[in-house]
């Protein structure tokens, strides 16, 4: 594909409106997103695997990489983001891009919950990052045991399309589906077939192609026969590829102990073999978080220089486009802020780094798949 460099004298020649064009092509190109539009797009549903046509990119600059956190409180409450998001970004000084949250496909009320918290994200500047789960095992999503749960969420994500302005979400359907823990983990075959079922019955519900980014969000890690490539549902459907990778140390819940100091062998061997399976991708770090627990006991200073080493791989690494962050105690002391005072001041000098930047919902859904 021909790359044409444009240069700083060049950039600045060009009127406003021309460099508005350019910045937002620019995000659009490693987003994993092309061909913005220049008129409305027809309301039709689109078949469900089609792509537009990939226009050759016009700079060779990486746009910002995105930050975004998980909470421990239910995002559709306007106090969860008062309280943990924006609380997070002004200590921070620097705005989360992305907001991750987990949906159960089987869940109570997704007319009220898609919509609103959805739009309660959007309100406050942050695109909502959508882990579509099931308690149901990936063959019986895939032969349509759960597509009346399905329809429900489809048609209230739908719903919520309809206010307007292109809304748009990320939607990683049964994530880590490559490593134990889920009833649909572990069936690449009916993984691939739910996954394809899922986005039909999406596209059915009035959900127009443009309108979702769909993520395939494996594990990195994964025990030999399970690796997420057996699991990728094909480049014609997904948009954005993703994976999970966790600094387990010596928390008491890890299944080994060991304390990940190299940034680059914690991700670089995922981030090659997802550029090999599919080049054109961005890259998304679905997951990640980081223990304090060491060899040696609780180091907050280990935890912090954690943050500085890997987040300074990944705003480099080629395709990495987002990271979201687990910032929630669960299996190990994950979070990075707290209530309490106790915070990792290495997070906060990380996204110091100007490779971080901040992306408004407006922009993002400005830009078509």
């Amino acid at each position: 594909m021909a790359i044409k460099i444009l240069t700083n004298s060049l950039f600045q020649s060009l009127g406003q409106k021309q460099r508005q064009l350019l910045l937002l092509t620019l995000i659009g190109t490693l987003l994993g997103v092309q061909n913005l539009p220049v008129a409305a797009k027809p309301s039709g549903i689109k078949p469900v695997n089609s792509r537009p046509v990939v226009s050759a990119p016009l700079v060779t600059a990486k746009p910002p990489v995105l930050l975004g956190l998980y909470t421990s409180g239910f995002v559709g409450e306007s106090s969860t983001i008062k309280n943990q998001l924006s609380l997070v970004d002004q200590w921070a000084g620097k705005h989360a891009s992305l907001a991750g949250m987990f949906l159960d496909i089987e869940g109570d009320n997704p007319g009220y919950n898609v919509p609103v918290s959805l739009e309660q994200l959007r309100e406050n500047g942050y695109t909502a990052f959508i882990n579509l789960k099931s308690n149901r095992t990936a063959a019986e999503i895939a032969r349509g045991d759960v597509d009346s749960s399905l329809r429900n969420v489809a048609k209230a994500y739908a719903e919520w399309l309809s206010k307007g302005n292109g809304r748009m979400a990320f939607i990683a359907p049964m994530q880590e589906m490559n490593i134990a823990g889920e009833r649909y983990s572990l069936d690449p075959e009916n993984f691939k077939v739910a996954y394809q079922r899922i986005q039909s019955i999406f596209a059915e519900a009035g959900v127009p192609r443009n309108a979702v980014r769909w993520v395939f969000a494996p594990n990195g890690w994964s025990q030999q026969g399970n690796e997420f490539e057996k699991y990728y549902p094909g480049s014609d459907r997904v948009d954005v590829l993703g994976f999970s990778a966790y600094n387990w140390g010596y928390c008491s819940s890890a299944s080994w102990k060991e304390w990940s100091t190299n940034a680059a062998d914690a991700f670089e061997p995922y981030i090659k073999r997802m550029r090999s399976m599919a080049p054109q991708k961005p890259i998304f770090i679905t997951q990640t978080a980081s223990t304090s627990n060491t060899q040696s006991g609780a180091n907050s200073s280990a935890k912090d220089k954690w943050f500085k080493d890997a987040y300074a791989y990944l705003a480099a690494a080629p395709n990495v486009q987002a990271i979201l962050y687990f910032n929630l105690d669960k299996e190990c002391d994950w979070a990075l802020h707290r209530n309490n005072g106790s915070n990792s001041e290495g997070y906060k000098n990380a996204i110091i780094n100007p490779a971080f930047g901040y992306v408004s919902p407006d922009d993002l859904s400005r830009l078509s798949p």
